[in-house]
C-alpha cells in the first residue's frame, strides 16, 4: 500500500496521468485509484485506504460541488496524517474551500499544482512515500500565487480531448510527454505529429492505458508546436506544446522571482489573489495619515505644474496602476477615495495604458466597470 489517488469523475484523466507517472517508481499494486464517488460508509473501507503511505488528492471544482456529507467524513477519516497528503489543484485557485469543508490541517499537507511538470508531481509523492513525511509537506511547499487566478485555472480541469503534460519542455532532449485523451482509443493505429514553423514529425506513441498516451518529443527550436492525435489517419484532437530555451528560461524563472505578486503570496502564505486584495487594502486604511495618503501624487500634482493627462517612463507608475494590473478590486476602491486619483486615473505608463486600460486588458472586468464609473 504505497499510494492512493482520490478523484473526481471530472478529473479522472488525471487520476490516470499521475498513476502512469508514479508508475516509474511504484509498484502497480501499491497504487489505488479511487474515485470519490465510490465511497460507502463502510468502517473497513476507511481503515483499509488511510493504510496508504500517501495519499494524493486531485482536488478540482467537481469535486467541491459534489462534497455531500459523506464524502467529507470520508476525506476527514482518510487524509490522515496531514504530512502524508499531497494535494494536487486543478482549476482551483487553493485549499481553502476545501479547508471550509473538511477539518484538515492545511499547513501540513504539501499542494502542487496542475502548470507543473512530471517530475516535479514524481518527486512530490515519492519523498513521502520513502519517509520524507512532514519534512517534504513543509520544505518543499510550492506556492504558485496568482498564477492560479480564475481566468486560468477554469481549462486546467481538461475539458479538451486531447491535453499534454507537462506543457513546457527544453528545445535539446524534450524528454518523454504524456497525452491525456478525454475519450478512449482502443485502436492500435494511433500517431503524434508535432508541427511548428516548416518542421513536420510523426511519432507513434505508447500506450499506457485507454486514456493515456506516452511519446518522446521531437526536437524543435524555441516557440509554441502543435500536437496533434491520429488514429487511423484521422484527427481526434489537437493541443500545444511550449519549447524553451536556455536562456528563455532563464528570464522566465527571473521574470517569476522578481514577480511581486508571487513575493506577497509567499510572504503572507497564500496563493489566493483576493486575500493580497484585502490584506494591501487593510493596510492602507490602517495606517492612513490624517491628513489623507498622498502617495497617487507627484511632485509636479503637489506644486500645480501637472498636465491633464501625464505620461511616464515606467510600467507602474503609481499604486492604483498596480491595483488595475493584478486585479486587486479592494485597494483600489481605497485608492480612489485618495487625493490624485483622478489624476493617476489619466495618468499613462510607459506603454500609454491607463489603470482603466489595464484592468481591461487583464481582463479585470468587475474593477475595469469599477473604474470607469469613478471618472
Amino acid at each position: 500500500k504505497e499510494l492512493l489517488i482520490i478523484f473526481e469523475e471530472e478529473a479522472e484523466q488525471w487520476a490516470s496521468y499521475m498513476h502512469s507517472i508514479m508508475a516509474r517508481s511504484v509498484p502497480e499494486m501499491g497504487i489505488c485509484c479511487y474515485n470519490i464517488a465510490m465511497v460507502s460508509s463502510r468502517r473497513d473501507n476507511f481503515l483499509e485506504l488511510n493504510g496508504y503511505k500517501c495519499k494524493l488528492l486531485i482536488l478540482s471544482r467537481g469535486m467541491l460541488e459534489g462534497m455531500c456529507q459523506l464524502h467529507r467524513f470520508f476525506l476527514a477519516r482518510v487524509l490522515r496524517p496531514e504530512a502524508c497528503v499531497v494535494v494536487l489543484l486543478c482549476g482551483v485557485d487553493s485549499l481553502e474551500p476545501l479547508l471550509e469543508l473538511v477539518p484538515l490541517k492545511g499547513e501540513e499537507c504539501l499542494q502542487i499544482s496542475s502548470d507543473q511538470d512530471a517530475q516535479e508531481y514524481h518527486s512530490a509523492v515519492l519523498d513521502i512515500i520513502q519517509g520524507g513525511g512532514q519534512t517534504s509537506a513543509v520544505d518543499t511547499r510550492i506556492n504558485q500565487g496568482p498564477k492560479l487566478d480564475r481566468r486560468h485555472s477554469a481549462g486546467l480541469a481538461f475539458t479538451k480531448p486531447l491535453l499534454v503534460m507537462p506543457s513546457r519542455v527544453p528545445c535539446e532532449n524534450p524528454g518523454e510527454v504524456f497525452l491525456l485523451l478525454q475519450q478512449s482509443m482502443a485502436s492500435k493505429d494511433l500517431e503524434v505529429e508535432f508541427s511548428g514553423g516548416l518542421q513536420k514529425v510523426r511519432i507513434k506513441p505508447v500506450k499506457w492505458n485507454d486514456s493515456a498516451l506516452s511519446v518522446t518529443a521531437a526536437e524543435f527550436p524555441a516557440g509554441t508546436v502543435t500536437v496533434t492525435l491520429y488514429c487511423g489517419g484521422v484527427m481526434k484532437g489537437s493541443t500545444h506544446l511550449h519549447y524553451y530555451d536556455t536562456m528563455g528560461e532563464i528570464s522566465r524563472l527571473l521574470k517569476q522571482a522578481a514577480d511581486p505578486m508571487n513575493f506577497m503570496c509567499q510572504a503572507f502564505q497564500t496563493s489566493s489573489s483576493e486575500k493580497i486584495d484585502h490584506i494591501l487594502a487593510a493596510c492602507v486604511l490602517k495606517k492612513m495619515p490624517s491628513g489623507g495618503f498622498y502617495g497617487l501624487q507627484n511632485d509636479q500634482i503637489l506644486t500645480g505644474a501637472l498636465s491633464f493627462a501625464e505620461s511616464h517612463s515606467e510600467d507602474i507608475p503609481t499604486l492604483l496602476h498596480f491595483a488595475a494590473k493584478h486585479g486587486l478590486t479592494d485597494l483600489a476602491s481605497v485608492l480612489l477615495q485618495c487625493p490624485g486619483a483622478q489624476q493617476a486615473m489619466r495618468s499613462t505608463n510607459c506603454f500609454g495604458h491607463t489603470p482603466l486600460l489595464l484592468a481591461h486588458a487583464n481582463g479585470h472586468s468587475q474593477l475595469h466597470i469599477l473604474l470607469e464609473q469613478s471618472l
